[in-house]
């Protein structure tokens, strides 16, 4: 063996641990390579990302969506529950209404009465479907005795037709009912229109006649020859039927024209003079017939006896009239007396002779 082939042992070690080294090196290569491909992709997967030299965490965002999801989400939420809430009032509304109707169908005049009283006078608030049924019911009430004359309902919930005439009835702003009276005219050729005769104060259950409008009914009569002498003693006998119904039914009716349970002894007022042309007319007429008689007593009083111990005085004045009216012990309207002697209808209508 020479001496470049001899090897020193411990050379001999060291050359064979270089391989091994090497290779170290080289798997050492391998991790920081992996190291660095798993932080580039850290940082390209992670929330981090950088931006012009600023990190944003887009986590906030998809919180942000989150909450606006939920916000919406509870948004419509409540108004549905204030929809539910609407339409839940809505229903026990018309069902108040539905049971309040059916109370005024059911009941008899005295409920009524305190229905009209508690809704009407107070004005409370409730359906126009329940004001117009309380109103029709509890004026029909008022108007059951013209049944015998065939009462009948029309179109109009506050108009009823009869044989004799229509009527028909409207809440004031006092809250009293008003009835109004149209009879049909003799001649087709005239128009006739709704009188306003009776007005009825449910508070005070008192009932109020318009004289006014019976003095027109016997103008239209006498002068305008619109209805009949037999008409308007139909109409006083009808109306006097619901007169005597309302005391039945507790209301204190005031002494009008109209009424026909009392006799006579009243006095009556005009705002015009008598034309001496009327009284001449009435003189010859009583003239003529015996059962009649006209005396003049004092200056400016005229007494006319008629039959029956009835008489009429007539106080003359400048401007004005004064009539003193005794039917004795016979019980008649005004109405009914005029139209049983039509000669003396000018001292009561303005113009007639």
């Amino acid at each position: 063996m020479t001496k470049e082939t001899q090897t020193n042992p411990e050379e001999s070690q060291l050359l064979e641990q270089e391989p091994t080294l090497e290779v170290q090196t080289e798997g050492a290569n391998e991790v920081e390579e992996n190291v660095s491909t798993n932080a580039t992709d850290l940082v390209n997967d992670g929330p981090l990302v950088e931006d012009s030299g600023n990190v944003v965490d887009d986590s906030f965002d998809s919180a942000k969506e989150e909450t606006d999801y939920e916000d919406d989400y509870y948004a419509v939420k409540a108004q549905d529950h204030q929809r539910i809430e609407s339409l839940i009032e809505q229903a026990e509304n018309e069902l108040a209404d539905l049971k309040l109707r059916k109370s005024i169908m059911e009941a008899d005049f005295s409920g009524l009465l305190a229905h009209y009283r508690q809704l009407i006078l107070t004005d409370q608030d409730i359906s126009v479907i329940a004001k117009k049924t309380l109103l029709e019911y509890y004026a029909y009430e008022f108007l059951k005795p013209l049944k015998t004359i065939h009462l009948t309902a029309t179109d109009n919930y506050d108009t009823w037709k009869t044989k004799h005439f229509n009527v028909r009835f409207r809440l004031t702003e006092t809250k009293e009912l008003e009835f109004s009276f149209k009879l049909n005219p003799v001649n087709s050729t005239y128009q006739s229109n709704y009188l306003p005769l009776l007005t009825i104060n449910s508070n005070s259950q008192s009932v109020v006649v318009n004289d006014e409008q019976i003095l027109h009914l016997i103008s239209q009569w006498h002068a305008e020859n619109i209805f009949s002498v037999n008409q308007l003693s139909l109409f006083n006998y009808d109306v006097n039927l619901v007169l005597a119904h309302l005391k039945e039914l507790g209301f204190t009716v005031s002494p009008s024209l109209i009424d026909n349970t009392q006799t006579l002894a009243v006095d009556m007022e005009t705002d015009f003079a008598v034309a001496a042309e009327v009284l001449d007319q009435i003189f010859i007429i009583t003239m003529e017939n015996q059962q009649y008689d006209f005396i003049t007593e004092n200056k400016g009083e005229i007494l006319v006896l008629l039959d029956k111990n009835q008489r009429l005085t007539i106080h003359l004045y400048t401007e004005s009239t004064l009539l003193t009216i005794d039917s004795d012990q016979w019980k008649r309207s005004l109405l009914d007396f005029f139209t049983s002697y039509p000669f003396l209808v000018p001292l009561v209508v303005e113009g007639e002779e």
